[in-house]
């Protein structure tokens, strides 16, 4: 009886050990497999890739400016395929042998050759570089992501790019960031911030025009600030805090709670529920211009406004009355209306 446990513990043991070691070579497998799906398919041939330095010869000018920028400061211990311009435009190898053969027949008188070389269709067609202008935003974005989809230090940055709102609409890295002539070393950026973003969100640039606004026009913050412009599970890209809480108490935290005593629309609909968050007409970025008329949107008597024959919120009493200047302003009582920790009215 005991040899016959010690068998089964024995074959149980055995039939776990090979079930993980099948899973682990199969999730190995597809990782490789998504990988080469995802880099476009076949393996880099590292023989067509033979340095930037033959590419500064005739492009002067894109070489002057890649020195300064952060592309110009990765180690040599990457793949080839992985360094410099040939990262992005593919090996040189045929383009440069192409337009050297060229210069020599030049050099040497032959001009007819040439030009026959140069109007050779094949030949031109094998030795064109990869030029990203002439790529869809989809396959050009595909060339950034080889190297910048989880990158160290920002890891998250850039995870969930495929999945955003700029990648859904078309727009490429190349649209924002520059590797040639960046007008900000910083991230590469073709403008800064907000000047870029307001390229294309021009209705946010007037909300910023507004009497009261985040100070992002002034420059004490950044778009990006509350916005992941490479994507992210929130809606409208928005960062979302470590405790899963709106971006806002990043800043504002002592909104944040928690409090024993909740206000309802911020934990279900966040501090858009009754602020704007760009600007507003109204002091505190209020949807309303009048504190009451905010609150009287949940807190009210009116007809269709109740939730199983209740109000939306608990009703205004009966000794309220909303005319008078001196009650107008609800906060003037109920002033910890983010929450509380000691009076279920907020007071």
């Amino acid at each position: 009886m005991r040899y016959t446990k010690l068998i089964i513990t024995t074959l149980f043991i055995v039939a776990i050990t090979g079930a993980l070691l099948s899973l682990r070579s199969t999730a190995a497998s597809g990782k490789r497999v998504t990988q080469s799906r995802r880099d476009g398919a076949q393996a880099p041939d590292h023989g067509k890739y033979i340095g930037s330095e033959n590419c500064a010869e005739c492009h002067s000018a894109e070489s002057s400016f890649y020195q300064l920028t952060a592309h110009n400061k990765l180690g040599h211990d990457l793949p080839k395929d992985r360094q410099s311009c040939e990262a992005c435009h593919g090996g040189a190898r045929d383009h440069v042998a192409y337009y050297k053969e060229v210069d020599q027949l030049l050099k040497g008188g032959k001009e007819t050759e040439a030009t026959a070389l140069m109007n050779d269709e094949a030949r031109l067609t094998a030795a064109k570089m990869t030029s990203i202008s002439e790529l869809s935003p989809t396959e050009s974005s595909q060339i950034c992501l080889r190297c910048h989809e989880g990158t160290q230090g920002r890891s998250d940055e850039r995870f969930n790019y495929r999945r955003s709102e700029h990648f859904r609409n078309g727009v490429a890295c190349v649209d924002c960031h520059s590797s040639h002539s960046p007008k900000r070393l910083e991230f590469l950026l073709k403008e800064k911030e907000p000047e870029g973003c307001y390229k294309c969100h021009a209705d946010q640039k007037s909300s910023f025009q507004k009497p009261f606004h985040h100070k992002v026009p002034e420059g004490g913050m950044k778009c990006s600030d509350c916005h992941n412009h490479h994507g992210g599970f929130m809606p409208r890209n928005l960062r979302n805090t470590v405790t899963g809480d709106m971006q806002c108490v990043k800043c504002h935290a002592d909104k944040q709670g928690p409090f024993v005593y909740e206000h309802a629309p911020i934990k279900v609909e966040g501090c858009q529920a009754c602020h704007t968050p760009h600007g507003s007409t109204n002091p505190k970025l209020l949807t309303r211009n009048t504190v009451k008329m905010l609150c009287l949107e949940c807190h009210s008597n009116a007809p269709g406004a109740t939730v199983e024959g209740a109000g939306i919120g608990p009703t205004t009493p009966s000794f309220h009355d909303i005319n008078s200047p001196r009650i107008a302003n609800c906060t003037t009582c109920h002033f910890e209306i983010h929450g509380s920790n000691k009076d279920r009215f907020f007071r």
